[in-house]
């Protein structure tokens, strides 16, 4: 069996896309619990009830799912640790390189 390379004629211009094209991000929807490219904040019991600045906070990917590091080298996706989510910001991703 013999391979061989495919040719990719690249010299023309045709790739309209690059490394740094977004895609469209779904919708926020926080009934499902769906944050794309947000950080994620929820209050700790009692905790935040004594300092209501402090609390649990997240990241989520493209597509909404909350990544939630929850203990030593142990990271939860899709289940946030302490409760929904009360309050997140959603990241520009144009100001990313």
């Amino acid at each position: 069996m013999e391979l061989k390379a495919a040719s990719v004629d690249c010299e023309d211009g045709n790739f309209s896309r690059s490394l740094n094209d977004l895609w469209p991000l779904d919708e926020m929807n926080p009934k499902k619990g769906r944050f794309p490219c947000c950080i994620v904040w929820t209050p700790l019991p009692i905790i935040s009830w004594l300092a209501p600045y402090i609390g649990h906070v997240g990241i989520c990917l493209e597509d909404g799912a909350v990544l939630d590091f929850a203990g030593s080298n142990f990271v939860n996706i899709d289940n946030f640790a302490y409760g929904a989510v009360a309050k997140y910001v959603q990241l520009d991703r144009k100001q990313v390189e």
